[in-house]
């Protein structure tokens, strides 16, 4: 049985962000570490922009802090603190996790594109021939757009503000998973199933929509990889409609325990 409270033989695990108060991994993870019995402690850290590479190397040296989970905006730019990048990692060219091996060496691979599919599936929806309209083809749209055309989705079309990074991940999708129709396109949910924000709009009060898509049919599944708050824009918007809706924290679930394998504790 762990101790109530962080002692000094406590491993910590920290998620890196900016901004931070939006993660809900800290009371997933510090309940799993309690369920398994587990002297460690998740916590969030707050990193600007400007020190991200400064906290990087500071949080890597500490000798008790075991992994580092990694949050917008520093999914791709965290490859640069990674000694092995591992296949998934690679693939999409981002990273969410980093643990520290035996020979002192840190890892990194992404687990949101299986946190994803976990939380679409718990939500009853299987992506197998569907078609998806994704918003956002930054770290975390590279891994589910990766993910989902892993999982059969028949067509994907990808929606960025910056079309060349849109153009770029259909690309790259296109090459590891030729048979999922993979485009870069305007954002909309004609002839789509499935609609899914992957951009930070709707973390900060006041934002509205990530992308103009009109009216969404009832039937169409609608998901925001933002956890906080749990109602983003997005889902409110939709469930006016009629639409069936996942928010984030199903994504945070969705990967805890690959998670949790991948830093050892599972």
């Amino acid at each position: 049985m762990r101790p109530q409270f962080a002692d000094g033989a406590t491993r910590i695990f920290g998620i890196v962000g900016d901004p931070i108060a939006q993660v809900k991994s800290p009371a997933v993870f510090n309940e799993k570490f309690r369920t398994l019995g587990k002297n460690a402690a998740m916590i969030p850290l707050h990193a600007t922009p400007g020190s991200f590479d400064t906290s990087m190397r500071g949080l890597k040296s500490l000798a008790n802090l075991d992994g580092i989970l990694v949050t917008f905006p520093y999914k791709n730019s965290v490859i640069a603190h990674v000694d092995d990048l591992l296949p998934a990692g690679k693939r999409i060219g981002a990273v969410n996790a980093l643990r520290r091996e035996a020979n002192g060496r840190w890892s990194g691979d992404m687990f949101d594109g299986q946190g994803f599919l976990g939380g679409i599936r718990a939500n009853g929806l299987d992506p197998k021939g569907l078609a998806i309209m994704l918003i956002g083809a930054g770290g975390a749209g590279s891994a589910i757009a990766d993910a989902l055309a892993e999982a059969g989705a028949a067509d994907l079309t990808i929606f960025d503000r910056r079309e060349d990074k849109s153009r770029t991940l259909a690309i790259k999708v296109t090459q590891s998973h030729p048979d999922c129709r993979v485009r870069s396109g305007p954002a909309t949910v004609a002839c789509k199933h499935v609609l899914i924000n992957a951009t930070p709009t709707g973390m900060v009060a006041g934002d509205g929509l990530p992308a103009d898509v009109g009216p969404l049919a009832p039937g169409l599944f609608v998901a925001d990889i933002i956890p906080r708050p749990d109602i983003t824009p997005l889902i409110a918007f939709a469930r006016s409609c009629g639409c069936k809706t996942m928010g984030g924290q199903a994504m945070v679930a969705g990967q805890a325990d690959a998670i949790l394998q991948f830093f050892g504790l599972l």
